[in-house]
């Protein structure tokens, strides 16, 4: 039978193997693609809009909002209504959300559909990790979350290039245009290719069961510390893509497409503490190797205040010392997300809508700490990050063990 004729069956050809993998990080990358394509294009859209840049940086802070609050709606819907009905919706819903925001012609009404644009990429986020949690036991699961987890942190490495080249060849109304077609795409394959995945259907929690689940999640060592972990690594990351575009474009006097070089270097950081997560994860037990991880993290953000402190921040320095801190987040990503996911498997949508609201959330705050913070742009980043991983080390501390 034909891919096409399986899907007017209604019974889509399954992907499996690799492919499945890298279709699952296309979809939990949506959200990654969203918040970090356009960075290049913040000061385009400033002129475009006639925005401040407080304001172009609000579309950044209330995607990471909508998206995280999004999550915890659309975890128990796709434990109660099925994996598939629910990603397609949302697929749809981002294309034609990326679609308004290629033509929005007012700040206002870009960052209202940027709060729908994030439900619609929150879904692909979710769903990819609860199909994983379907579909994988054991090491394969371990293997499987690791990897679409350090794939998604990878992207914002090489997402800014291209919106980078975007900017530069068309503008910015260009790069949203581009995520309307990845959203369009990502639909057509899970109508062609995903089956449901989720045959437990029948006895999954209802939506009020579901949002007390969250409260005992949060109520269980097990899930908070990794989670709260994870939004600690999450809040320097975000609060860093929210600085770039002003310390890199505008401080150091970076072109746009120049710019989105920078974070492909940096990604070998995140690619390598990702590729060591699960060689310190067989070497230390529990939450060791996340304690490392974490002890990384403050270490860099410690050397990038000392260096801005000093007025030595320069642009070697900076990179140099962000590197060292992402290399601590690569760590600690993937194996809070597995140490968190994995005790739970009767409420993987629910646990993996969690997580997802831990990441985003915490990124949320780190912007929005980063605003506050009465500091130089160069040295109240680094406070956010190290304020981060301190807070993160101290849970793993205090409640790490008796998880």
């Amino acid at each position: 039978m034909s891919v096409e004729a399986a899907a007017i069956d209604g019974k889509p050809v399954r992907l499996t193997g690799k492919p499945l993998i890298f279709f699952l990080t296309l979809l939990a990358a949506l959200g990654m693609l969203a918040t970090n394509m356009y960075l290049a294009s913040f000061p385009s859209i400033g002129r475009d809009l006639a925005a401040s840049p407080a304001q172009v940086k609000l579309t950044l802070t209330v995607f990471l909002l909508g998206f995280a609050f999004g999550q915890l709606v659309i975890g128990p819907l796709s434990d109660m209504l099925g994996r598939r009905p629910l990603l397609l919706a949302g697929l749809i819903v981002y294309a034609i959300t990326s679609v308004l925001c290629a033509i929005a012609t007012h700040i206002d009404w870009m960052i209202g559909i940027r709060i729908v644009q994030a439900v619609g990429a929150c879904t692909g986020s979710v769903i990819a990790r609860a199909v994983a949690r379907d579909l994988f036991q054991g090491d394969a699961l371990k293997r499987s979350l690791a990897m679409i987890t350090t794939l998604v942190a990878v992207a914002p490495g090489f997402s800014p290039l291209l919106g980078g080249i975007i900017e530069t060849l068309v503008g910015w109304r260009g790069t949203f245009a581009f995520l309307a077609l990845v959203g369009a795409f990502a639909a057509a394959v899970v109508w062609l290719r995903i089956p449901e995945t989720h045959d437990a259907r029948d006895s999954a929690p209802k939506l009020g069961e579901a949002f007390a689940s969250y409260f005992e999640l949060l109520g269980t060592r097990a899930f908070l510390v990794p989670g709260l972990s994870i939004a600690c690594a999450m809040a320097g990351l975000f609060a860093f893509f929210a600085s770039a575009p002003i310390i890199f474009i505008e401080h150091f006097g970076v072109a746009p497409i120049v710019f989105g070089t920078i974070p492909c270097f940096t990604v070998f950081a995140v690619f390598a503490g990702g590729f060591s997560a699960p060689r310190l994860a067989k070497r230390w037990s529990g939450m060791k190797p996340i304690l490392f991880g974490l002890t990384i993290m403050l270490i860099g953000a410690s050397a990038m205040f000392t260096a801005a402190y000093l007025n030595y921040a320069g642009m070697p320095q900076v990179l140099a010392t962000l590197m060292i801190f992402l290399f601590g987040m690569g760590i600690v990503s993937p194996l809070s997300t597995v140490v968190a996911m994995r005790p739970f498997p009767e409420k993987a949508g629910a646990a993996s809508a969690l997580i997802g609201f831990c990441q985003m959330a915490g990124g949320a705050l780190g912007t929005i700490l980063l605003s506050l913070l009465p500091f130089p742009l160069l040295q109240a980043l680094p406070t956010v990050m190290a304020g981060g991983a301190i807070i993160g080390l101290g849970a793993v501390l205090l409640f790490g063990k008796r998880s």
